[in-house]
């Protein structure tokens, strides 16, 4: 582990947004293309650039500025890819509609598609009610929190909130369903 040059520290802490932005713009869309795979990377460098302009007066230069901002563009593709993940298998059961989803190309598939759908209506069965609507209201629905919250009456972070813990319930509860109770 290399000790941090307190000089180079303090300055690094000093930097302003658009300073850092600047030097390090490349930097991070590197690191965001090669944990990403190259999806959606754009979206992606902004997002971390969000994060930095929110965290960098807390910036202290412990750390590099370049580690800093590696831990940021780990944590922003990790939940990137967790997201998907998620979204992935409510359109895989959901669609948006028939036009969208392709007919399955034989019986065995149908029969896949069928069970799959089957498992995610038990899990969602077993959700809480606040949880499921704010969950399929994102998710399938496509709104963003802010709409869900006006619809709902709540605050944006109760949104945020319940969505972090539907989104882990339902997870846990589909894996369990898929190897038996958890």
């Amino acid at each position: 582990m290399s000790v941090e040059n307190p000089a180079l520290s303090a300055r690094a802490a000093a930097q302003t947004f658009d300073e850092v932005y600047g030097a390090h713009f490349e930097y991070v869309h590197r690191i965001v293309s090669r944990l990403s795979g190259r999806r959606e990377v754009e979206d992606l460098v902004q997002e971390v650039f969000l994060v930095v302009h929110r965290k960098l007066p807390a910036f202290e230069g412990r750390a590099s500025i370049t580690t800093w901002l590696f831990a940021i563009c780990h944590r922003v593709v990790r939940a990137h890819a967790r997201k998907e993940r998620v979204r992935r298998t409510f359109l895989g059961v959901f669609g948006r509609s028939d036009t969208e989803r392709p007919p399955p190309p034989d019986p065995l598939r149908a029969l896949e598609d069928r069970e799959q759908r089957e498992r995610v209506d038990q899990v969602l069965a077993k959700l809480a009610w606040k949880k499921k609507v704010v969950l399929l209201m994102f998710e399938v629905e496509g709104w963003s929190c802010a709409d869900i919250a006006q619809a709902l009456e709540i605050p944006p972070n109760t949104v945020y909130t319940r969505l972090h813990h539907a989104r882990r319930d339902f997870a846990f509860l589909l894996s369990g369903s898929e190897g038996g109770e958890p």
